[in-house]
C-alpha cells in the first residue's frame, strides 16, 4: 500500500528489566524499568532514507542485578501510519516480536534480538553517515565533555537563542522526517525557546554519565545510569526537562556538534 507521508512508531510493552532499542544502531529509546511501562515510540527520525532498516531490542537486567528476572517481559511491534491527513492513521503492522517464553526459566545476563523491515520514505536526510567514526578518537570522553560544558555555561548566561542555533541541523532533520512545514517547524523550536526562557538551569554532567556510541560509531552521548539523558534541566518550580542530545563530528571538524 502506497502511503503518501509514512510515519514508522514501534509499540512496546516491557516488566521489569532494562531496555535500549536502536533503530540502525541509532538508540531511539533507553530506560531502566522496574515494573511495567508500555508506550510507542516514532523512529522516523531513526531512518535516513527508504531501504532496509534494522531494529535491535535490547533487553538486558534491571541495573545493579546481573540476570534477568523471572518476571521479565518484552513485546513490541514496528507499525506504519500515514501521516499525510490532519491526523495520523495506523496503516499496518509490519512486524512484532516478543521475547521467548522460555528466557526466564534460566538465568542469562541478556536477551537480544535483531530484525529488518523495508520502508519507504519520501525523503533522504545526510546527518551522521558521512561524519568520522568516533572509535577511532582517542580523546573521545574529553571532546564529548566540552561539548556538554559549553552548553551549560550557555544556559548559566540564559543566552538560549545560542542553544537553539546549534540545534538547528538537529531541528532540520527532525522537520524532514516529521514532515513539519516551515510554519510549524519555527513554532517547534519557539516553543522550546519560550519553555527555556521560564527559569531552567541545567544540571551539570558527571564523570559517572555513560558515554554511549551508536549510529554505528558515528553518534555520541551521555546517559544517566537509568538510560535517560545526562542533559537534564530544573527550574525553580522543581520541574525536570531531559533534551536527548545527540552529537557527531563532521569531516574536517575537531569540535562536535548537535545532530
Amino acid at each position: 500500500m502506497k502511503v503518501e507521508k509514512p510515519y514508522y512508531i514501534i509499540d512496546f510493552s516491557a516488566t521489569n528489566c532494562f531496555i535500549d532499542i536502536r533503530v540502525n544502531d541509532v538508540s531511539v529509546f533507553c530506560l531502566n524499568i522496574e515494573g511495567q511501562l508500555a508506550t510507542i515510540i516514532p523512529i522516523n527520525n531513526a531512518i535516513a532514507g527508504t531501504g532496509a532498516q534494522r531494529v535491535n531490542y535490547n533487553v538486558l537486567p534491571i541495573i545493579g542485578e546481573t540476570n534477568l528476572r523471572d518476571d521479565v517481559d518484552f513485546y513490541a511491534s514496528v507499525w506504519l501510519y500515514d501521516a499525510s491527513g490532519s491526523l495520523i492513521e495506523k496503516v499496518e503492522e509490519i512486524q512484532k516480536y516478543k521475547i521467548p517464553q522460555n528466557t526466564t526459566q534460566i538465568l542469562i545476563p541478556a536477551h537480544k534480538h535483531e530484525s529488518v523491515f523495508s520502508a519507504n520514505v519520501p525523503y533522504r536526510i545526510e546527518a551522521w553517515q558521512n561524519s568520522m567514526n568516533l572509535k577511532d578518537i582517542e580523546n573521545l570522553r574529553e571532546l564529548v565533555d566540552k561539548a556538554y560544558k559549553s552548553i551549560e555555561n550557555i544556559f548559566e548566561s540564559r543566552q538560549y537563542s545560542q542553544f537553539i542555533n546549534m540545534i538547528v541541523q538537529r531541528e532540520n532533520n527532525v522537520a524532514t522526517s516529521m514532515y513539519l512545514s516551515e510554519e510549524e517547524k519555527e513554532k517547534r523550536v519557539s516553543g522550546l525557546l519560550k519553555i527555556l526562557q521560564t527559569g531552567f538551569s541545567v544540571v551539570p554532567t558527571s564523570p559517572s554519565d555513560i558515554m554511549i556510541i551508536h549510529g554505528y560509531g558515528k553518534l555520541v552521548t551521555l546517559k544517566k545510569s537509568n538510560g535517560t539523558s545526562a542533559f537534564l534541566l530544573k527550574n525553580a518550580e522543581g520541574q525536570n526537562l531531559n533534551i536527548e542530545l545527540k552529537f557527531h563530528l563532521e569531516q574536517g571538524k575537531t569540535e562536535l556538534s548537535v545532530i
